[in-house]
């Protein structure tokens, strides 16, 4: 196995293969590799349940997870600007300070949550469905799964009924994990039978649930259990309480049973993590322990050098139902990290409210924890960066001259010197110290990944606020396929060389300049961090695997001179307009995306078009269609696009994206979506050219 320097001969990643062009880490020319290793890690097994007892074995009594709990929801009436508008509901909450558990108490938790669920009638290699906001509960019912050689299947917390039941009725989970914001739609489902499931667990206050439990209680003849999480983990074996799943289960004394683990095999599937639906109904992937545990072993052989575990401290606020979030909270709390729930309502400070006699302050998530790391997705951070410049604008002419220049002096010096510096200290001590507040004021590394991120958007972020690492992953290879280091100093255009635990090819994309022997390509990956399939879907597997085990991407990179990789669009996202020039749509859409005045945006072509047409949210209601067309020349000719990615075309929707179908749970565009509902428009639009 190959040594943990990165960085070998001048290059991060080497061709292993210069006939079919594959690359490795040079962390992985000796073999890649399949689980976490020392020095960070000895662990006895390639399943998640041993690296959660490995946790609880070398951690014991150090916090590893926090979280708030909600004191209370207001709600208010607020009169938009616009007085034609309708009045919009403003909601705030009272929260408590930040609440921790230590690694042993996480696994002793977990451990009597695995007994409940078999409790329930849940046995090895049956499914139970987490269908929940991230929070401490999420990630110990399923490690509660793991250690009962359970399958856990993922759903977004933001995802309607009708992708629920298509979820349920694939996976047939027996018992669904829910909470307050999706206790809801699972009660429509149980209205209407889903006769396999036997449980249904929950979480929550008396006061946030009681209306939707009185909703359960009311179905007739209902066959499965409803119980809370805190009596689930409380049952008493044999009691004969509530046979007939009537109302809840009380509460009983700490059972003394003896709770032991059922070991996984690697090979065995812990967890079907169902995709958002972009192009049509969720997919089940298909990942093993072993897979899991690939991933985590590549992330810290790259990046656990760069953590501290007595002072970082990670935020988690994305579902933990996307691959994304789902390794990072894993690599970081196994690490000896703590990590930290929040929720992105209540980030910011704008949506907390003091509670009352002063208990706990009103401030969002970011103050109150006061993270080292957090992971993002590019429109998170591009609020972010928007939020910051609001701010920024608010100040004197003198001030925001002053800010600017600061910014581009602490560049020019980062490239010249390839790292920060005593100056570059002093710039972010005077001038940027308020906008890293907004953040916690401790935030030192920061991941983006799920898409593409502007130029100017990674600029200003990594100067403002914090050294940001670009990671590139689908769910397919565990989230886990590339990712920059803070050693390669502030890079623009690249997502690093490949992770240890996959080996990476390009393969010619047919009719395009994009081949193997020009170092680019579609991007196939291989490796024990690849998926064993799509659940129950075989013939979609066979269109993205190869029969060798390689995956296909469908994605076009570029691999540098240095061994790192950088990513061009999705080749269903490359058009070839009909001047001949072809254009990426997502690489277009992330520079668009960065003006003030856009919130959203879709760009429209198809191969033979003969200009780009874009859909457009604004940030703020009320832009013309033509006004919003002059701010995207003005942003394409500012950035360097060319004249084929220049927008010639814009229809404004003032619809808010995130509710009427547009977005998918893991905030992409879903283009079929925008293009299907402004097609009228569309179709007339491009008779002009």
């Amino acid at each position: 196995m190959a040594t943990f320097e990165p960085y070998v001969n001048g290059k991060y990643a080497v061709e292993y293969d210069e006939v079919d062009h594959i690359y490795r880490s040079v962390m992985a020319t000796g073999g890649l590799m399949d689980r976490p290793m020392p020095p960070y890690y000895h662990v006895k097994g390639r399943t998640m349940a041993h690296l959660f007892e490995y946790m609880a074995n070398t951690f014991e009594d150090k916090d590893a997870m926090g979280w708030r709990d909600i004191i209370k929801i207001h709600k208010a009436k607020k009169q938009a600007k616009n007085p034609d508008e309708k009045p919009k509901t403003w909601i705030t909450y009272e929260l408590s300070d930040y609440n921790w558990m230590s690694y042993r108490q996480a696994k002793s938790y977990a451990d009597r949550i695995g007994l409940g669920i078999t409790r329930l009638g849940v046995s090895k290699d049956d499914c139970v469905m987490l269908f929940a906001a991230s929070c401490p509960e999420w990630l110990l019912t399923a490690h509660a799964c793991f250690t009962q050689s359970i399958t856990i299947v993922t759903a977004y917390d933001s995802m309607d009924e009708k992708a629920i039941q298509f979820i349920v009725d694939q996976a047939e989970p027996k018992v669904i994990f829910a909470d307050p914001s999706t206790l809801a739609v699972v009660v429509k489902l149980m209205q209407r039978g889903n006769a396999a499931v036997k449980g249904v667990v929950y979480t929550g206050q008396d006061w946030e649930v009681k209306d939707l439990i009185a909703r359960f209680e009311d179905i007739e003849n209902r066959t499965f259990e409803l119980i809370h999480m805190d009596e689930l983990k409380k049952t008493k074996a044999n009691s004969g309480e509530n046979s007939t799943g009537k109302g809840k289960q009380k509460a009983g004394d700490e059972s003394d049973d003896k709770i032991e683990t059922v070991y996984p095999e690697a090979d065995s599937i812990a967890c079907i993590m169902y995709t958002s639906g972009s192009t049509g109904t969720p997919k089940g992937v298909l990942l093993s322990h072993g897979n899991l545990m690939a991933a985590i072993g590549g992330a810290a052989a790259v990046e656990g050098s760069e953590l501290n575990k007595d002072t970082d401290v990670l935020i988690s606020y994305l579902p933990l139902a996307h691959v994304l979030e789902f390794v990072i909270s894993h690599f970081v709390v196994s690490m000896g990290c703590r990590l930290g729930f929040g929720r992105a309502r209540t980030l910011m400070d704008d949506a907390v409210v003091p509670t009352e006699g002063g208990r706990s302050k009103g401030v969002g998530d970011l103050k109150a924890l006061q993270p080292t790391l957090m992971a993002g997705v590019p429109t998170i951070w591009e609020r972010i960066r928007k939020g910051i410049l609001a701010e920024v604008n608010k100040q004197s002419f003198p001030i925001r001259t002053l800010f600017f220049a600061a910014l581009n002096t602490k560049w020019a010096i980062v490239q010249a010197t390839g790292s920060e510096n005593f100056v570059t200290s002093m710039i972010d001590s005077y001038m940027f110290g308020k906008a890293r507040e907004l953040v916690g004021g401790r935030l030192r590394l920061s991941l983006t990944g799920g898409a593409g991120i502007s130029d100017e958007t990674h600029r200003f972020l990594s100067m403002v606020m914090c050294y940001v690492i670009s990671g590139y992953g689908l769910t397919e290879v565990c989230g886990a396929a590339a990712v920059t280091l803070p050693r390669m100093g502030h890079r623009l255009r690249t997502v690093g060389p490949p992770t240890p635990c996959l080996e990476l090819k390009l393969a010619n994309v047919p009719d395009t300049e994009y081949t193997g022997d020009n170092g680019s390509g579609e991007i196939w990956f291989r490796g024990p961090a690849v998926m064993k399939g799509y659940f129950k879907l075989e013939e979609e597997t066979k269109k993205v695997m190869t029969g060798d085990g390689w995956f296909k991407t469908g994605d076009i990179g570029t691999m540098n001179p240095d061994g790192t990789l950088s990513i061009k669009d999705r080749i269903k996202n490359m058009v070839k307009l009909s001047d001949g020039e072809y254009v990426a749509l997502e690489k277009c859409e992330a520079v668009y995306r960065d003006a003030n005045e856009v919130k959203s945006i879709c760009i429209v072509a198809d191969n033979g078009c003969p200009v780009l047409l874009a859909v457009v949210e604004p940030t703020h209601p009320g832009v013309s269609d033509t006004e919003m067309l002059e701010i995207l020349k003005n942003q394409a000719k500012s950035n360097g696009l060319s004249q084929s990615e220049t927008v010639m075309g814009v229809i404004v929707d003032d619809n808010d994206w995130t509710t009427n179908g547009f977005m998918t749970s893991s905030s992409k565009v879903k283009r079929r979506e925008v293009c299907k509902a402004h097609n009228e428009a569309i179709e007339e639009m491009l008779k002009k050219f």
